[in-house]
């Protein structure tokens, strides 16, 4: 839980107990339809301990884990019948303190506090905490409309922008089902604001699902360097924004080319590697100067050199994009792909799950130099792939604090993951591109673009941190910033084709190698389509509105 607002909650206890006491029924009127008689509960989030006060009244057997000391002190002081039952503890992180599982948990008003790159790992435990068909009662607020950039109110508080459709997608996904959905005003009586209550019901365990092999291995298998972590990571983004590389072959399984995974090992390791006054080790006895480096590690380290002092990670994407390296880079990036694909086959995709009683994830296919996925692991790599990305970046940031033996705090290594080749040097290939036309119109409105346009991702950078040329189209300033990072719709897509094809067109004749490496990888297509690579986008559009649940434009 995020630190502030559990720092909030400790300098305002007093008037918190007291406000939430005050409160309307709020959730509690759904407690006798989540729970049945008699049921073993936990409350995530306990705050007051008015729920819990409320369940063993209904006579539940309810205990309660709460961040925040001073709250917990009151809920005692005031309800001695919690003395014993109320423990220190937030999600994630529930798993040090609590042994055991429940018929019941209710988790209200809880997992808006949480980061979202958390919400996997916190989702995975308070599934771990259910027995089998026992029920979670969630609630999330709607919406709030008084937060800053940051996502947190005037108090400091931290409100994660949740969807509910999106958590039920999540919780879905790892093994609960949805039996109830109810939207509610706000029990405080706050104007504005409206709460979504879910309940779910954990289904039987009887076979081993594919986010659970996902989960064992992010959580139990042995790891010695970060290397499982990378592949994981890899097959997420393709599965996200490049599934189109990806073969279904007749047996239900997946091939993905393995340099295409060698590529992103390249956009992750760089910014660990490439400050050369700190030393991130990425594998357990690994030092500065020692003999046993991770494997790649000297050649990557060549290719940030010939690129120190020319625009560094963004200018390789860009010079092999455009397929313009010269030809001492090419050869040292062709020793690195090597060295990498020898890495990914003999490192993870032999040994990820060999801890699970499944068996191993991967396999090989040597002939055509793909990596082998099973299709129910790939479908949750396509469906749950944003967050299981971020609960990788987590995990790896800790491992490698791990492995540095604290030298290296984790926050130094996620700023450093959540670099990506796509800053403005890309984007600015597009901007010339359109300056240099006599005329040209607003891709969405159609309105003259006289003087001023702005460069417009159609799938928004803060989703796809993508800047590749097809999704750079020229707009009017006013359209864009009323548009902002919304999806625009089906039919202003098709309404738009022709203005785009044409936009694509000028693109391509401009940057063709780099924009066709770019289309395909996108696309998966063997040579350039434009009409089909349209096709592809719109499907790219309506996926990802569908899983993340985000707004369309015009609306």
């Amino acid at each position: 839980m995020d630190r502030r607002t559990v720092q909030y909650y400790d300098d305002n206890a007093e008037a918190v107990y007291a406000r939430h006491n005050a409160a309307k029924t709020g959730v509690s009127k759904y407690f006798k339809l989540a729970f049945p008689p008699g049921s073993e509960v936990l409350d995530i989030g306990a705050g007051s301990g008015r729920d819990m006060g409320i369940l063993i009244r209904e006579q539940h057997d309810v205990y309660g884990v709460e961040p925040s000391e001073p709250l917990r002190q009151l809920a005692v002081s005031n309800a001695p019948q919690l003395a014993g039952r109320i423990y220190s503890g937030s999600l994630p992180g529930l798993s040090a303190v609590l042994d055991g599982q429940f018929d019941g948990i209710l988790c209200s008003a809880v997992f808006m506090h949480i980061p979202e790159e958390e919400h996997f790992d916190a989702a995975c435990e308070i599934r771990n905490l259910l027995k089998p068909h026992g029920r979670l009662l969630l609630s999330v607020p709607r919406s709030r409309p008084d937060l800053d950039a940051e996502s947190r109110d005037q108090s400091g508080r931290l409100f994660t922008p949740v969807v509910p459709e999106s958590l039920e997608l999540l919780f879905e996904r790892l093994g609960l089902q949805r039996i109830g959905k109810w939207e509610d005003d706000d029990s405080l009586g706050r104007q504005g604001r409206r709460w979504t209550t879910l309940l779910f019901e954990r289904t039987s365990d009887q076979i081993v699902r594919p986010m659970d092999q996902i989960e064992g291995v992010l959580n139990r298998d042995r790891k010695f360097a970060t290397y499982k972590l990378a592949l994981f990571r890899a097959l997420c983004e393709i599965a996200l924004t490049r599934h189109h590389l990806a073969k279904w072959r007749p047996d239900g399984s997946v091939a993905i080319p393995v340099l295409d995974i060698a590529e992103r090992w390249i956009y992750y390791y760089w910014p660990l590697f490439e400050d050369e006054s700190v030393f991130i080790p990425q594998m357990r006895g690994e030092s500065q100067g020692g003999v046993h480096p991770v494997a790649f590690r000297p050649l990557l380290q060549q290719l940030i050199s010939r690129f120190r002092q020319s625009g560094g990670l963004d200018a390789f994407a860009v010079s092999f994009r455009s397929d313009s390296l010269r030809r001492e880079e090419r050869s040292v990036l062709e020793q690195l792909s090597n060295k990498l694909v020898r890495t990914i086959v003999e490192g993870p995709v032999t040994y990820a799950g060999g801890s699970l009683e499944t068996g191993r994830l991967f396999s090989y296919d040597r002939k055509g130099r793909h990596v082998i996925v099973g299709g129910e692991i790939w479908r949750e790599f396509s469906l749950a792939g944003h967050w299981i990305q971020d609960a990788l970046i987590l995990r790896w940031s800790e491992l490698t604090s791990e492995i540095s033996r604290g030298v290296i705090k984790p926050s130094e290594v996620v700023d450093r993951l959540l670099r990506s080749p796509t800053h403005e040097r890309n984007v600015v290939d597009a901007r010339r591109v359109y300056e240099g036309l006599s005329s040209k119109e607003c891709v969405w409105s159609g309105a003259s673009l006289r003087r001023k346009f702005e460069v417009d991702h159609v799938l928004p950078f803060s989703l796809w941190r993508n800047n590749d040329l097809w999704n750079l189209l020229p707009a009017d300033p006013v359209v864009n910033r009323e548009k902002k990072d919304s999806l625009p719709t089906n039919t202003l897509l098709k309404s738009r084709r022709d203005v785009i094809m044409v936009y694509w067109d000028l693109l391509w004749r401009a940057n063709p190698v780099r924009f066709e490496h770019e289309v395909h990888n996108f696309s998966g297509l063997p040579k350039l389509d434009l009409p089909r690579t349209f096709s592809v986008m719109l499907e790219a559009v309506e996926v990802t509105a569908l899983q993340r649940g985000c707004l369309r434009w015009p609306r």
